[in-house]
């Protein structure tokens, strides 16, 4: 009887390419949480997360009296050489230009603290308002424009990326 028997060390070949092939996949996976990480975190965190949580519907109700004024910005801004513009258009829910605003745009850098500042705007035409600043870092930026009127109160927040 003739039993054919393998050549010494050929059954366990495929073994260390069952490794290669664990790691390949293990890297792949990190890979693709990695670039999700990183691609979704928007840097901001919110640091007083618990008296958040107290005032949240104080909250709800502020959003709701910004809802019914229905006021309508656009912001838009402008970088030059010398500095930049940030402008304001604000109309009220039937159209028509909303004067005698307070305008304040505060300009966050979502990933680097103590850059930050704010930008008064001036009215310059009815419903029309316009500011100048001196940009430290060049980037994404959180704009959040506070708008008040009497004791209407509305804020329109925007992300731009400074050149």
């Amino acid at each position: 009887m003739n039993a054919v028997m393998p050549a010494a060390g050929a059954r366990g070949r495929w073994i260390p390419w069952l490794f290669v092939g664990f790691l390949v996949v293990v890297a792949a996976v990190n890979g693709v949480m990695i670039w999700y990480a990183l691609s979704s975190w928007t840097g901001l965190a919110a640091n007083q997360a618990y008296d958040n949580g107290l005032t949240y519907n104080q909250n709800l109700a502020a959003a709701s009296r910004q809802a019914a004024l229905g006021w309508q910005p656009t912001l838009s801004v402008q970088v030059g050489v010398q500095g930049g513009e940030v402008e304001l258009d604000l109309a009220d829910a039937q159209g028509r230009p909303v004067t005698d605003a307070a305008v304040g745009v505060a300009f966050e850098r979502p990933t680097f603290e103590g850059a930050d500042f704010t930008v008064e705007l001036r009215p310059v035409a009815p419903g029309h308002y316009r500011g100048s600043f001196d940009a430290p870092l060049p980037g994404v930026w959180n704009l959040h424009a506070t708008l008040r009127r009497g004791d209407d109160l509305f804020v329109h927040e925007q992300r731009i990326v400074l050149r």
